[in-house]
């Protein structure tokens, strides 16, 4: 071969080359085809353009969310459950008493409690030729009871205690008049007139209730013409109707009758019991306070006062109440006796 025609063929072989890989190429055996992966849309969405149109989103930091308060407001229970802490439907109110507990102290007292706090007491042996438990009334032809009444009931025969908190109307009571007793109230001038006719005695008079009272120097008060206060029972501060019922509402003025209302403490003094509240001959005891005492008067007319007022209607000796008719009772209403001297 001349050097022309090698040169020649060194040229066409990359050409051959060429054509060999091209052969090969064509025979290979074919591979997996690639596939483009297609996300289809959401069902029932319109097939928008995806990557043409961004889905709006809230900006991210820029407003944050409005979260709730967090202890601030603590959830609701489910509605079906009860309310936390709350007791169960049939349980009591708490701190109420039960349905059986006793009523407090100051309620104790009910109009079945009549207690009969005089028994055992006997009258003292009279004065000046007057009967028992009696004194003469200064110059007068007269006897008087030297301390308010108190009650015996003839039961079968026999006399037997009479409760003071109780109404003696009705009752076949005699009038009795001893120291250290609880005075009769709840008295109506005609069961007072009756207890003392049950006793051979009377109602005193006008004119013997105030000789007695005023003395032989015609005193404003038993122990003279100046108001001493607390010698006599005659200034409690709070008005025992109020006390007993806890109010001052009109209701209460028709409850006066109530056996409890002098059953409270600082009402009716024992009898006797106010040694200075006695007249200037020292016979006669708390014609001044204590109960009101009914005296003869067909009209109706108590005198003296009681443990709450010896002022409204007269001082002391003075005092006269007219504003009732003798059927007339209530806790503040009591009497003594007056007889003629034998």
């Amino acid at each position: 071969m001349d050097l022309a025609s090698s040169t020649v063929d060194n040229a066409c072989v990359p050409r051959c080359l060429a054509l060999v890989l091209v052969c090969l190429a064509a025979c290979a055996p074919p591979g997996p085809p690639r596939l483009r992966v297609e996300q289809a849309p959401p069902p029932g969405a319109d097939d928008a353009p995806v990557d043409d149109a961004p889905v709006d989103e809230a900006p991210v930091d820029d407003a944050p969310v409005d979260d709730a308060p967090v202890d601030d407001a603590p959830v609701d229970p489910p509605p079906d459950d009860p309310p936390p802490d709350d007791p169960p439907p049939d349980d009591p109110p708490p701190d109420d008493p039960p349905p059986d507990d006793p009523p407090p102290d100051d309620a104790v007292c009910t109009t079945d409690d009549l207690p009969t706090p005089n028994a055992g007491l006997v009258q003292p042996v009279g004065l000046h030729g007057c009967p028992d438990g009696m004194a003469r009334i200064g110059e007068l032809d007269a006897c008087m009871d030297r301390y308010e009444a108190f009650l015996e009931e003839l039961v079968g025969g026999a006399l037997v205690p009479f409760s003071p908190y109780a109404d003696p109307t009705g009752k076949d009571v005699v009038a009795r008049s001893a120291p250290g007793a609880v005075p009769q109230g709840y008295s109506s001038g005609l069961s007072a007139a009756a207890a003392c006719a049950a006793a051979d005695k009377r109602l005193c008079s006008d004119v013997e209730w105030t000789r007695a009272c005023r003395g032989a120097d015609t005193t404003t008060y038993p122990y003279g013409d100046t108001r001493e206060p607390g010698v006599c029972n005659d200034a409690r501060a709070l008005h025992p109707v109020v006390e007993y019922f806890d109010t001052s509402a009109s209701w209460i003025w028709s409850e006066l009758g109530h056996p409890c209302i002098n059953q409270q403490d600082d009402t009716v003094d024992l009898t006797g019991a106010n040694p200075g509240c006695v007249d200037d001959s020292g016979r006669f005891f708390d014609l001044m306070g204590n109960l009101h005492e009914w005296i003869d008067d067909p009209a109706g007319t108590f005198r003296g006062g009681f443990y709450v007022d010896t002022v409204q209607n007269g001082p002391g000796c003075l005092y006269r109440t007219t504003a009732h008719n003798t059927a007339h009772r209530d806790y503040s209403t009591g009497f003594r006796c007056c007889a003629d001297l034998p």
